[in-house]
């Protein structure tokens, strides 16, 4: 990308001022610090998180930091390099080494607000460009707030998932870091020089699985929670059977199994019966996280990194499944049941746990179909017919389908979906891409002191009074951040209380964790 400035001039009153390619000036070629001070004026009380468009000589950008010191403040401007340009100007200079303004190249909007934007915190978000540098590039001017309004729209999605499910994680995430501690080493065994099958559980299974039977030794086969029980029943034992759901309905896709010879991988945020349950039989488990800010705080308090981390696209157990083989190592990755749609008014295969519940309770008046029908209608649906069958999609499953599409090519495969199945085959693939050429990988199962880590967490509480404030993140400690999660879901249960109060009361749940685990 080219430099969006040409030079840098001096104003009328000797303060330095960028021009853009085009020659125009950024800021008044007269008094360019009296014209900072109405930037922002018209900025809402009730939100301090600001994004400026334009970084230029930074005047506008100290004039609004001097009026709202309390402010989370990202500037963005057009490239690294344009930052670097403008790092010669004495503002910048200043504002650079500010560690309250966070100055980034437009190519980095998401990932910085992701890292920076808390809804816990912020209710709403200020974006106020400066009007020169919006007025240079109009198009591009749009783009960049177009990217920071979806990247605040998948942030706020994010925290009305926390305020659902921060106590159930939280539950989850002490519970299956406690049963990780009393788990007896051993390596696990992983080849990867032959293919990945990752089984999901959509209805096209019915007629796909007949495949993996007839070829069951070439292939590691790596299931999603709820479509384990349904290989079981064929007879298919998988080698590898991964569950990211926090939820109680979790421990159906396990109960009545006892297979000990698969590796069972859990997020740590898993339902921890279902973990539980498969202890009981099994020491074959791996946990991994997924960014649960509490499972970097147990690495901490062991003092190294302990868990892979999967990428779950959202908290989609398929594309985490499709990860992990990924990770392993695997070139070649065959998907099964990834349908992404409801086919011949089915919404999964055989044998799941949802044919157990419907068929269990059905009645002539009222039989499963009933019930999958049901299921099948509770949000709009857009319906198409092929020659062969009628499929069903929603809004929710065209955004699965394309979350797994962007990791396939994100990941460097390239892949062809035929009869029902995907084929990824990575690009440019060489040995020095798994750990062992041709062989089996191994992974080992984690060791983990649960009596230090709760050690850690009693020296790391930190008293909170009322009078207390928090504006940032880096007004917290790394044990307040971990709590975010359970933060937000009791922010939402106790709506009077502020931020102060809801993080009181975390501290003293977690408090009552260390006392009676």
């Amino acid at each position: 990308m080219n430099l969006n400035y040409s030079q840098i001039i001096k104003s009328k009153d000797g303060f330095d001022i960028p021009l853009f390619n085009d020659k125009k000036a950024m800021h008044s070629k007269y008094a360019p610090l009296r014209e900072a001070l109405s930037f922002g004026s018209e900025v809402k009380n009730s939100s301090s998180y600001t994004v400026i468009l334009g970084l230029g000589g930074g005047y506008h950008v100290q004039s609004f930091k001097e009026r709202n010191p309390e402010h989370t403040i990202i500037v963005i401007e057009k490239s690294q390099k344009d930052i670097e340009f403008l790092s010669e100007i004495n503002c910048v200079k200043e504002l650079l080494n500010d560690k309250k303004i966070i100055i980034i190249p437009q190519d980095q909007i998401e990932n910085s607000i992701k890292k920076t934007y808390l809804p816990v915190f912020f209710d709403e978000i200020n974006i106020i460009p400066n009007r020169a540098w919006f007025d240079n590039d109009t198009e591009n001017s749009k783009s960049v707030i177009n990217k920071i309004n979806s990247t605040i729209k998948e942030c706020s999605g994010d925290y009305s998932v926390q305020v659902n499910f921060g106590l159930i994680w939280q539950n989850n995430i002490i519970n299956n870091l406690l049963i990780l501690s009393k788990l007896k080493l051993q390596n696990l065994y992983i080849d990867s020089s032959k293919k990945a099958a990752v089984i999901a559980a959509g209805p096209s299974l019915d007629f796909t699985l007949q495949k993996i039977i007839n070829n069951r030794n070439e292939y590691f086969v790596i299931a999603t929670d709820t479509a384990f029980s349904s290989l079981s029943k064929f007879n298919i034992t998988s080698d590898a059977v991964l569950s990211i759901d926090g939820q109680n309905i979790s421990e159906t896709h396990f109960l009545g199994v006892t297979d000990d010879k698969t590796i069972f991988i859990f997020d740590l945020q898993a339902n921890f019966n279902a973990v539980n349950y498969v202890k009981q039989f099994s020491d074959r488990i791996i946990f991994t996280k997924s960014g649960h800010p509490f499972a970097e705080f147990a690495e901490l308090s062991q003092n190294r990194n302990i868990f892979s981390k999967l990428n779950s696209g959202g908290g989609t157990v398929t594309i985490a499944a499709v990860d992990f083989a990924k990770l392993c190592g695997f070139s070649k990755i065959e998907v099964f049941g990834a349908d992404f749609s409801y086919i011949n008014n089915k919404p999964y295969t055989r044998g799941t746990y949802l044919d157990k519940l419907y068929r269990k309770n059905e009645t002539k008046i009222n039989p499963a179909e009933n019930s999958f029908t049901n299921l099948l209608y509770r949000t709009p649906v857009i319906t198409e017919n092929s020659e062969t069958c009628r499929i069903i999609r929603t809004e929710i499953l065209n955004l699965y389908k394309k979350t797994f599409i962007d990791w396939i090519k994100e990941n460097n495969f390239e892949y062809k979906y035929d009869s029902y199945i995907y084929s990824l085959n990575q690009k440019n693939f060489t040995s020095q891409n798994i750990s062992v050429k041709n062989a089996d990988l191994f992974l080992q199962n984690q060791a983990f002191d649960f009596n230090l880590f709760i050690d850690f967490i009693k020296n790391n509480i930190k008293p909170v009074s009322e009078n207390s404030t928090y504006k940032n993140l880096s007004d917290l400690t790394n044990l307040q951040i971990s709590l975010l999660p359970l933060i937000s879901y009791l922010k939402k249960k106790n709506t009077r209380l502020s931020f102060t109060g809801c993080l009181k009361l975390a501290n003293n749940m977690i408090l009552d964790y260390t006392k009676v685990l």
